[in-house]
């Protein structure tokens, strides 16, 4: 898929790591493509090449920057190849892929043959392999491939470099904070390195001390009001309180939220209702199960009054209701709004009467 490192390579952490390794060993001459969605760690591994290329940035001899205009893929292999009388090396980093232009031949010729130290490093987070120039770009030399986690083995790794980090700012994180931070930024470390900036100002910690951030101190400083409301909506849905819930979806729909990124929470935390009522039925006490699906962690009380007050069959209606709904935002007869309070209101209906 154009622009999609998913399931390519190691995860960034991983992929870092091996760039560090490679590194030890010199860095091959040629064309150097740094792709993938993961930029917290492509950022890292650029510098890192940079560095060991280019010790001196202020050599302008030794090295060119592009990227704030367009430039032909020939010019930019023939700034490669001409090397002067004042360095031996020559690299050329292409800040932006998006100013690249023309055919991709030149670079496949100096990626087969490049001078002994002749280094074109490219800058690509995003490349559409529907273009012969970006097709190049991903397979004519090496290209590192920085993705976001794509399972819990690897989202677990994210936690402990997320913990790591802040622990580097004289934070210390526990479980139920660190749920929270995940869940505000995702498995954007970019994101998370920000927000624990945020947190450290906040703190006001001084050199050598820790302060403590608890799940509290990262809702209030972190999690913006809107998707605050978002989350309490979701726990409103999970706790069967029908009141609370259409009223928390009537605010959102005010505030000029859209319906159906409503609708994707509320169907995230149905699909965790599901696998919790599934990993229950093997046995799993509430609190292993929050344990087990990690992002759960920071809502388990509402998971475990949930797991109380629905039933698997209740559980597993949810999605196809929730799909009802994405479809009826689609009619413009339809007011949005109104089909998002209607679907809350049936989603948390009490529960019938002898419902085992």
């Amino acid at each position: 898929m154009a622009g999609s490192p998913r399931g390519e390579g190691p995860w960034g952490g991983r992929a870092l790591a091996d760039v560090a390794a490679r590194l030890r060993k010199g860095w091959p001459a040629g064309l150097t493509v740094l792709f993938g969605d993961d930029l917290y760690h492509l950022d890292r591994a650029l510098g890192m090449i940079l560095d060991h290329l280019v010790p001196d940035r202020a050599d302008s001899f030794a090295w060119t920057v592009l990227g704030d205009a367009p430039v032909a893929a020939g010019a930019l292999v023939a700034q490669a190849r001409a090397t002067g009388m004042f360095a031996s090396r020559r690299v050329v980093f292409l800040r932006d892929v998006a100013t690249l232009e023309g055919e991709p031949e030149p670079l496949i010729e100096f990626a087969k043959s490049p001078p002994r130290e002749g280094f074109i490093v490219v800058r690509a987070p995003k490349l559409d392999r529907k273009r012969k120039l970006h097709k190049a770009l991903a397979e004519a030399g090496t290209t590192l491939t920085f993705r976001a986690p794509a399972n819990r083995r690897e989202e677990d790794e994210l936690r402990v470099e997320a913990t790591a980090m802040a622990r580097e700012r004289g934070l210390a994180v526990g479980r139920d904070a660190l749920e929270m931070l995940l869940a505000v930024c995702g498995v954007d470390l970019q994101r998370i390195v920000g927000e624990l900036d945020k947190l450290r100002t906040w703190s006001g910690v001084t050199p050598g001390a820790t302060f403590e951030i608890d799940a509290a101190a990262v809702r209030d400083i972190a999690a913006g009001d809107e998707l605050m409301t978002g989350w309490e909506l979701a726990d409103a849905l999970l706790e069967r309180n029908r009141e609370k819930a259409v009223v928390l979806a009537r605010r959102l729909v005010d505030s000029g939220q859209e319906p159906i990124k409503v609708v994707g929470g509320l169907a995230y935390r149905a699909r965790t209702l599901i696998e919790a009522k599934a990993l229950a039925a093997r046995g799993m006490s509430a609190e292993e199960v929050a344990s087990r699906q990690g992002g759960a962690w920071f809502f388990k009380a509402a998971l475990s009054a949930g797991m109380e007050r629905y039933s698997l069959a209740e559980a597993l209606a949810m999605p196809g209701r929730l799909l009802a709904a994405d479809r009826a935002f689609k009619s413009r007869a339809i007011d949005k709004g109104a089909v998002l309070e209607a679907t809350v209101a049936q989603l948390t209906a009490p529960a019938p009467k002898g419902r085992r």
